[in-house]
């Protein structure tokens, strides 16, 4: 049997798939929105999509270098010992990967950089207008019966969001090392909800060229079953993180240096 065969190997592979997709768009998305910050026809258009790239800059970088870390030494395991082998190449592409989580600020200082700025920047108003950006997506989506199981498990995972932001303005102010704690859990969370938004705009594309009969059939269905694997297997890792913030800082900050020596 080929390796394409095992459970195991699909879920590598369809990780990959799902998140380089996803991250694909949301890059392209946030080019957009530069361009629409000085392009767009109104003041109002170009500070709403200033607000959101703004926001959403952190996390595409931090969180998509993540990511991108996470594909490239799973695709490494799709080779077994193999991916250690020169001649395949996959170890030059694990090497290579991992740099780009340090450079262009490393990724903690961009959790950073959206927990302690962004956020706050104009009393919330940018992810304020995330969270009625992704709402109003669901709930226009939720009238179509092909995209409403997406558009709930997306609707709730941005609930997750909004709880955990709520956490961090009830508790951060008198505390600041419950937001450091929890920065980097938060950059996923918001990287995981920018990404299934892009995966139902796609989705709610795919549906409408498959109702047209335009386009490659094989391709559009390939991304709805994509679309499916990501809000079944990553959206649910929202309410996880969440959990992640509300412990707090208390054990992450109680050892002494000395106590990290390992025993």
């Amino acid at each position: 049997d080929p390796l394409f065969v095992h459970p195991d190997v699909r879920r590598m592979l369809m990780d990959a798939k799902a998140m380089t997709e996803g991250l694909r768009a949301l890059c392209i998305w946030g080019g957009i929105n530069i361009d629409l910050s000085h392009n767009a026809a109104t003041e109002e258009e170009r500070q709403a999509a200033d607000d959101l790239v703004s926001l959403l800059t952190p996390v595409i970088k931090g969180f998509g270098t993540d990511k991108g870390y996470d594909i490239a030494t799973n695709a490494q395991q799709v080779f077994g010992g193999h991916g250690y082998i020169e001649e395949w190449g996959m170890s030059q592409f694990v090497r290579d990967a991992r740099i780009a989580m340090i450079y262009e600020g490393a990724n903690g200082v961009q959790a950073m950089d959206l927990v302690g700025r962004k956020l706050a920047q104009n009393g919330g108003r940018a992810v304020q207008a995330l969270f009625a950006l992704i709402d109003a997506e669901c709930a226009e989506a939720k009238g179509d019966p092909a995209l409403a199981d997406f558009a709930g498990r997306l609707e709730k995972a941005n609930g997750e969001l909004k709880a955990a932001t709520m956490w961090f303005m009830t508790n951060g102010m008198a505390n600041p090392n419950q937001v450091g704690a929890g920065a980097h859990h938060y950059m996923h969370i918001m990287g995981l909800v920018a990404v299934g938004s892009m995966w139902l705009m796609m989705a709610g594309a795919a549906n409408k060229a498959l109702a047209a009969g335009t386009g490659d059939k094989a391709f559009y269905e390939a991304k709805l079953v994509t679309a499916r694997y990501y809000a079944e297997r990553m959206l649910p890792e929202t309410g996880a993180l969440r959990r992640k913030i509300e412990a707090g800082s208390e054990a992450m900050m109680a050892l002494e240096p000395a106590q990290f020596a390992f025993a």
